[in-house]
Parts: C-alpha cells; structure tokens; sequence
C-alpha cells in the first residue's frame, strides 16, 4: 500500500537506492530514507564518484555467511593442542617401538656372526659351535670289550694327526685303513692315493674363506676327525681334519688287503651294510677301492659317520703299514680346474709310484721326477 504523500525527493532517493515505495512511510520511514540518502550523498562527494555504490543486505549475509564457513574450514584443517599432543605421543611410541625391534635384530645378529658369512646366492646355515661340540663328545664310541680294544690297539695316535695337512696328505700312504662292522666283518686295505685341501686359503677347498656350513663342520673339528661329504647327489668321499684352520686330507685310493669278498660297489645307506641289495658292478682287485666313491662303498662309510674320531671310534682308525722305501708322486689335484690356474696346478695329489690301485697317473709329472 502506497504512502498518502510521497515527497519528489524521497522518490528519487528510493529511486537512487533501489528501494520499494511500499516499504516507506510517511514519517519514521522518510526520515530513515533521508539519513540514508544523505550517508550515501557524503560518500559520493568524498569518492568524487557519480554513481551511488550501495551493497545490498543480502550480499553482506552471504559475506557473513562465508567468513563463518572459512573460519570453520580452519578450525577442521589446524589440529588443536590436545590433538597435536596425542599425535606426538603415537608417533613417539611407533619411533620407541622401532628403535627397540632395530636393536633386538642387531643383538640377535651380533650373536649368531661368529657362525654366519653373507653369501650373494644363498643363505648360510646356523652352526652352534657349542652344540656341535657336545654332538662330537656323543659320537665318540670308543671299544668297550677287551676283544674290541685288542683289535685296535695298533691305532695311530691323536699326535700322527696333528701335523699340517701337506705333511699328512703324505705321512698317510703305505698306512692301513681299518673299517670294523657291526656284524664283526674286519676290513682292511693300504692307502696309496691322497690329496690336501689348504683350508680358509684354498680355493677347491670346502672352508675356503672361512665358510662354515653344518657339512663342512668337521674340518674345523680337532685332527683325524673323519668327513664325509656327498657330492653330484649319490658319491660319498672320505676326508680326514688336519692341523689348521678348516684343512683336510681326501683319501682317494686304498689298495684292498682283507675282507675283500665282503667289499663291493653296493651304495649303503646311513652307514648300513646293504647286501641284500644288487652288484652294479664287479670291480677287480686294484679297482675295487679305485677312487674316493669306491673306497667308501667297499668299506661302507656314509654321510652319517662324519664328526666320529679316528683316534677314539671303535669302527674306523689307521694303523702303520709295515712299508719302506715308497716313490711319491706329487702332481696336481683332479677336478679343481674351475678354481683358477693358480689351485689348479698346485702339487698337492700324492700317490705311490708303481701301485696299480692308484685311480689315475701323472706322467709328466713322473717323468720329471725321473720315475719312468
């Protein structure tokens, strides 16, 4: 409803700030009209402006209603104190936590490094040097009965052993070889090929740069302990320790001597006899124990009797082979030539001259010593 009297200039004022006529009134309303329009006026002149610049209330709400929105936006996006503090506290725990896991690993690590090398294709076994130890003491099985002591009372002693792995690989041929079974069978035979493995330094050897696997464990055992290992999955070879660090002596020929019609080429099984089991092949006299594969079938050595002591177990020892006046021969090993030139043509194969059991001669090296 219109007003009764509407002044020209109140008109053009409601014109000028876009106001509806119907919401002014006669009184009160044009004298807020007139304040209105003569703030507007003052801010024309201060400007210098020709135009009346107005913002209409509901711009300013919606202002309003965008500054509340930011400031809650804010308050979402910054954590309080409270919240910054739990946060320091779990991230602290986590940090606590990782630190203690970091340090029991280096313990751990710490305790088993004396036993452990890193390897670039595979991991090492744990050795428990301590628990070997007690194994060793469980495998000695000395002779009990006085037949049993009688019979092995030629043995070598601990001191024959105990030289440095050269000398034994020598000291070695023209002695006796001695296997007692279970059964009583008494087998004997004359060693009369050897070689040595220098240890931690020797390339073809098994502790080469101080490797410790529970295979290789008795070469680092006290001298004439016996190691056997298999290799290519079905031979076994027999080896006896040495003085120093990982070194060993291969016997890898023995000239039968007794019990010959008990030995043959059958493959044992954990140490056990195996005759009810077929001859792959019959081997003649000089080839029966030609090779360290033949020699621990004909005497029926397996895997099993490593860590066992020549000088204290009662079913293997050496005794003195009553020989004099032996040629040695000293050449290069046999089937080392991937371990570099300088292992490969070491003279470290020894073998007696003449002696038909012997797995393969050296020629050249005969002929330079003067034996052909």
């Amino acid at each position: 409803m219109l007003p009764a009297i509407v002044s020209l200039k109140t008109f053009v004022n409601c014109r000028l700030l876009k106001t509806p006529l119907h919401l002014v009134t006669y009184n009160s309303s044009m004298k807020r009209t007139r304040a209105t329009s003569s703030a507007k006026k003052e801010n024309k002149d201060d400007s210098n402006n020709d135009e009346v610049e107005t913002k209409p209330k509901d711009s300013e709400q919606h202002l309003v209603v965008e500054n509340l929105q930011d400031e809650k936006l804010s308050d979402m996006l910054e954590p309080s104190s409270e919240d910054v503090k739990i946060s320091d506290q779990k991230q602290k725990s986590k940090l606590n936590l990782k630190s203690l896991k970091d340090r029991n690993k280096r313990s751990n690590q710490e305790e088993l490094e004396p036993n452990t090398l890193p390897s670039k294709n595979k991991v090492r076994a744990v050795v428990d040097l301590k628990m070997m130890q007690a194994e060793l003491k469980q495998l000695e099985d000395p002779p009990t009965t006085a037949w049993e002591k009688e019979l092995c009372s030629n043995r070598l002693p601990y001191s024959f052993f105990d030289s440095p792995c050269e000398e034994l690989a020598q000291n070695l041929l023209g002695k006796v070889l001695v296997r007692y079974l279970d059964n009583g069978t008494i087998l004997k035979g004359r060693i009369v090929e050897t070689e040595s493995y220098l240890g931690t330094m020797d390339k073809a050897s098994h502790t080469y740069k101080n490797k410790v696997t529970p295979r290789n464990m008795p070469m680092y055992m006290p001298p004439g302990t016996i190691y056997v290992y298999m290799t290519y999955g079905m031979y076994h070879c027999f080896n006896i320790s040495s003085q120093g660090e990982g070194c060993a002596v291969l016997i890898r020929a023995v000239e039968p001597l007794e019990g010959m019609q008990y030995m043959s080429s059958q493959r044992t099984s954990k140490g056990t006899s195996s005759t009810s089991k077929k001859t792959q092949k019959n081997f003649k006299t000089h080839e029966l124990c030609n090779g360290p594969s033949k020699l621990c079938m004909a005497f029926q050595l397996h895997k099993s009797h490593s860590k066992y002591s020549l000088c204290t177990w009662k079913g293997l020892w050496i005794e003195d082979g009553d020989i004099e006046n032996i040629e040695i021969v000293k050449c290069r090993r046999i089937g080392i030539d991937n371990y570099g030139e300088e292992w490969t043509n070491k003279p470290l194969r020894y073998y007696i001259h003449g002696n038909k059991a012997v797995s393969k001669r050296n020629k050249d090296a005969e002929l330079l010593l003067g034996l052909n």
